[in-house]
C-alpha cells in the first residue's frame, strides 16, 4: 500500500483497522512516528522492514502475531514494547534492529523465531519470560553487545547458533530444570 514512502514521516491509522498487511509500509525510511490503533491484532510479514528511521514502538494490546521480518532493518528503533497477547514472534521479525536497546518482553511468549532478533547489536542484557520453552536458530546471532543472559525453567530447545557472535556475553543463568536440548 505504501511500499517505499520514504517521504512519510509520520503515521496515525483510523480506528477500524484490525489488520497491517504484508509489506504494507515496507521501507518507508522516513518514519519516524508510528501510531497504531487498539483494534489491530495482526501485523503482516514484512509491514514495516527498513523503516530505518523509526525510533520508538509500542503495540496496541490486542496484537498476537507479529509476522516475519515484520520490522526488519528498523536500525533506528531504540526501545520496544511488546503486549502480553504476543505468544510468537516471527521469523526475523527485528533481525538488523542495530540501535535496539531495551527490550521488555511479555510473559506470553511462548517462541521466538529464527533470527528474531539477530544482529540487534546494541542490545546489552535480555531477560526471558518463564513461558519460553523455545529460542529458534540464529534467533541472537550477532547481539555482540549482549552482556548478560538469563534462560528460564521452562526453557526445552535452544537452536543452531541461537547465540553466536554474541561475543560480549559474560554471564548466562540458567533455570531449567531438565537440560535442554541445545544444538
Amino acid at each position: 500500500a505504501f511500499d517505499g514512502c520514504s517521504g512519510l514521516t509520520s503515521l496515525t491509522l483510523p480506528a477500524g483497522i484490525t489488520s497491517i498487511g504484508e509489506g504494507a509500509f515496507y521501507d518507508c525510511s522516513g518514519l519516524t512516528s508510528l501510531n497504531l490503533p487498539a483494534g489491530i491484532t495482526k501485523i503482516g510479514s514484512d509491514a514495516f522492514h527498513g523503516c530505518s528511521g523509526l525510533r520508538s514502538l509500542t503495540l496496541p494490546a490486542g496484537i498476537t502475531s507479529i509476522g516475519n521480518e515484520a520490522f526488519r532493518a528498523c536500525s533506528g528503533l531504540r526501545s520496544l514494547i511488546l503486549p502480553a497477547g504476543i505468544t510468537k514472534i516471527g521469523d526475523g521479525a527485528f533481525w538488523l534492529c542495530s540501535g535496539l536497546t531495551s527490550l521488555n518482553l511479555p510473559a506470553g511468549i511462548t517462541e521466538i523465531g529464527p533470527y528474531a532478533f539477530g544482529n540487534c547489536s546494541g542490545l546489552t542484557s535480555l531477560t526471558l519470560p518463564d513461558g519460553i520453552t523455545e529460542i529458534g536458530i540464529y534467533a541472537f546471532y550477532g547481539c555482540s553487545g549482549l552482556t548478560s543472559l538469563t534462560l528460564p525453567d521452562g526453557i526445552t530447545e535452544i537452536g543452531y547458533r541461537a547465540f553466536d557472535g554474541c561475543s560480549g556475553l559474560t554471564s548466562i543463568y540458567v533455570y531449567a530444570e531438565n537440560v535442554p536440548e541445545i544444538n
